[in-house]
């Protein structure tokens, strides 16, 4: 094995263990004594796709079937960089929203409609962070199998969310609701 291809493979594994503990303590810090009942489970759905995606997509790396290019090469590089852009705009509409939120659907008693920062053009800035970090993951492993797995498993998992987010938010916060939504995108500018 090449000084490259461990690099690679080192720098990968340490994006995803980044992103998954730090996953874990805003997980942990959230929903401690809330009802987390408007959630219908979706919070598990992403993790276990997430997880699953990031976990299967090495098996085509190791086993050598599916490659794109070498793996720890150029294309490594570019999706760890790509991962790491989905970590910061992820990271950066959390803090967007602050008190507001959490790991699981839920609407807090003074809950305030955001629409500052990324959340002025996308209703879901923080699951496109997450879509970025996927498909940079499946870029850096050089794979078009794990390609297909990074990109397509954490969206059909989003997608359910997203649905079930925007009913509680449309209920909660009514017609002020459906104007932000008129005039914003879900997760990509100009496209969904």
């Amino acid at each position: 094995m090449s000084v490259s291809t461990i690099a690679g493979a080192v720098t990968v594994l340490a994006v995803q263990i980044f992103y998954i503990t730090s996953e874990i303590r805003m997980t942990r810090r959230t929903i401690r004594g809330r009802d987390n009942s408007a959630d219908q489970g979706t919070r598990r759905l992403v993790w276990i796709l997430t997880a699953t995606a990031f976990d299967v997509a090495w098996v085509p790396v190791i086993f050598g079937f599916g490659q794109m290019v070498k793996f720890g090469g150029w294309l490594t590089w570019i999706g760890v960089a790509i991962m790491i852009v989905g970590i910061a705009y992820r990271l950066n509409a959390i803090k967007v929203l602050g008190e507001f939120f959490t790991a699981t659907v839920q609407i807090q008693g003074e809950h305030q409609l955001i629409e500052t920062g990324p959340y002025r053009r996308i209703r879901h800035p923080s699951y496109l962070g997450l879509l970025i970090l996927a498909l940079g993951d499946g870029v850096a492993l050089a794979n078009w199998i794990a390609l297909a797995l990074c990109a397509t498993l954490p969206l059909i998992a989003l997608m359910r969310r997203i649905h079930i987010e925007e009913d509680a938010l449309r209920e909660h916060f009514g017609p002020v609701y459906e104007e932000y939504r008129d005039r914003t995108w879900r997760l990509v500018p100009y496209l969904y």
